[in-house]
């Protein structure tokens, strides 16, 4: 079948779209309601653009609806199968729609980084390679492969069940929000009883956020205070409270996932060593991490690490069983261009 050919959508055997098969040269015509040609390189087709109150058109040949705007125009899969390398059926049945998993709807998306997460921990899971990934960050020696969590969803042994552990550290930290909101859904998690528990906040194309000083920004947040109050605990020794009393702005998502990642290691077993790891792009976010490292308290700096999408590939792909994972990582794509500095 040719890669580019009509219901190629369906094929599981294909990557995503990646950085050859897309052209970053958009064709937009003029009139409404707007058009633009298929952003696979060399489709004729063209499409009405998702607009407010309706879906847009899908490519026949290429299974895509083209979503536009100057800065950074992008597509989402019709068929979700087509976005994901790693167990694509499972993917379908056991996550999509998972009622432990807070936004589905959002996985087809080329920028959406739960399918980039997906494919990026399963793929390693199945290749028997997130020991190697764990020490790297923790220092572990253990050769024992730890179980993998994403959304707080077990993958490991394809149970798909809720995270005991992180159903227990809601219930301590968020029974009693002052806003209805989210609660917090550890992007990716690796968990050996009793040695380490390492929480991993993946970024994509967003960038780690922040409360500020002031009232509340909409009626999902926290204030800082709030957040504050809310996440900490008396046995708790990580973070420091009296450095972040004195902050103009926190990011949250990192204070909420690390006051979680101690207390639920703790909740595990007093040998667990607990671990919070910001993942995003080479370049992006530095400055955000730095930041949060001073929250620490002295000997406790080394258990907040910001890792890369590329550091990922550099060390831990190395194995004939994650070609297709080099490939992936290799040619996505961003706004159709070109998303990590491999």
């Amino acid at each position: 079948m040719n890669r580019l050919g009509r219901h190629d959508q369906l094929n599981k055997e294909l990557l995503p779209y990646g950085s050859g098969d897309l052209d970053p040269d958009v064709i937009c015509m003029d009139g409404t309601p707007r058009r633009v040609r298929c952003y696979v390189r060399g489709c004729q087709h063209t499409l009405r653009v998702p607009s407010r109150g309706a879906n847009g058109e899908v490519c026949p040949d290429h299974g895509i609806r083209c979503h536009y705007s100057p800065a950074s125009p992008t597509y989402t899969y019709r068929d979700v199968r087509r976005n994901i390398i790693a167990s694509p059926e499972q993917f379908v049945r056991r996550i999509v729609g998972h009622p432990f998993k807070y936004e589905s709807h959002r996985l087809g998306a080329e920028r959406s980084e739960d399918a980039l997460s997906w494919n990026v921990f399963r793929s390693l899971q199945e290749a028997g390679r997130l020991n190697d990934l764990a020490r790297l960050i923790t220092g572990d020696a253990s050769t024992v492969e730890p179980f993998l969590y994403l959304w707080g969803i077990c993958t490991t042994d394809d149970d798909f069940s809720p995270w005991d552990l992180l159903i227990s550290a809601r219930q301590k930290f968020e029974s009693n929000l002052p806003v209805v909101r989210p609660n917090t859904e550890p992007d990716i998690a690796l968990h050996l009883p009793g040695r380490y528990l390492i929480l991993i906040e993946a970024k994509f194309t967003s960038a780690n956020t922040s409360y500020a000083r002031g009232p509340r920004k909409n009626g999902q947040s926290l204030t800082l205070d709030e957040l504050l109050g809310l996440y900490q605990a008396p046995e708790l020794e990580m973070l420091c409270l009296r450095k972040a009393n004195s902050a103009d702005h926190i990011h949250h998502q990192l204070w909420r996932n690390t006051t979680f990642a101690e207390w639920m290691a703790k909740v595990d077993h007093p040998g667990t060593k607990p671990y919070h790891v910001n993942l995003v792009r080479e370049g992006y976010d530095a400055a955000s991490a730095e930041e949060f490292k001073n929250l620490f308290n002295p000997g406790y700096d080394d258990q907040f690490q910001q890792i890369t999408w590329e550091w990922i590939y550099k060390t831990c792909t190395d194995s004939p069983q994650l070609g297709p994972l080099r490939r992936y990582l290799e040619t996505k794509t961003a706004g159709l261009k070109p998303a990590f500095r491999i």
